[in-house]
Parts: C-alpha cells; structure tokens; sequence
C-alpha cells in the first residue's frame, strides 16, 4: 500500500476543524511555523496543504500574509470527496 502524503492529513484535520465549527469562517489559521510545529512537518508539506485547501475554496490569504477560513461547514463536500482526489502538483 503506498505512504499517504503528510499533506493530505492537515487538509484532512482543518477541514474537520472547520465542519466541526472549531475554525468558524472568519478564523485565522495558525501560521505556517505553527503548523509545523504542530504537525511536524516541513514549511513544503504545511504549503501543499493550504493549496488543496485554498482550490477547494476552504482558505483564503496570501504569502506573508493571514489565512482566513472562507467556507462555510455546511457547504463542504462530505468525505465521499476525499481530501486527496486533489494534488497540489497538478
């Protein structure tokens, strides 16, 4: 079975946040070092998440900048449309 990407998770675990009404629209993420403290990643891996999430219209912001939840929990795809049917290689 092939090693899921790291990335994947994060995008997995904000959008839950996000459903879950942790992270309410309007939110500040926590910023890219925070996340690599907390998921023990590299900046590259925290940077590929926030692009899926930012594609599938979940985030909002600019480098340098805040990342702002744009989505509201209601309009999210359910799991049936996995996180990683999107590549941020693509």
């Amino acid at each position: 079975m092939p090693h899921r990407p790291s990335y994947l998770d994060i995008v997995d675990d904000i959008r839950q946040q996000i459903v879950s009404g942790q992270l309410a629209p309007g939110a500040t993420l926590p910023t890219c070092r925070e996340m690599c403290v907390t998921y023990q990643v590299s900046r590259q891996t925290v940077g590929s998440a926030m692009i899926v999430l930012r594609t599938q219209g979940l985030i909002v912001g600019h480098q340098g900048r805040a990342v702002y939840v744009t989505a509201d929990p209601h309009r999210i795809p359910s799991a049936a449309n996995p996180a990683g049917s999107e590549s941020p290689h693509a």
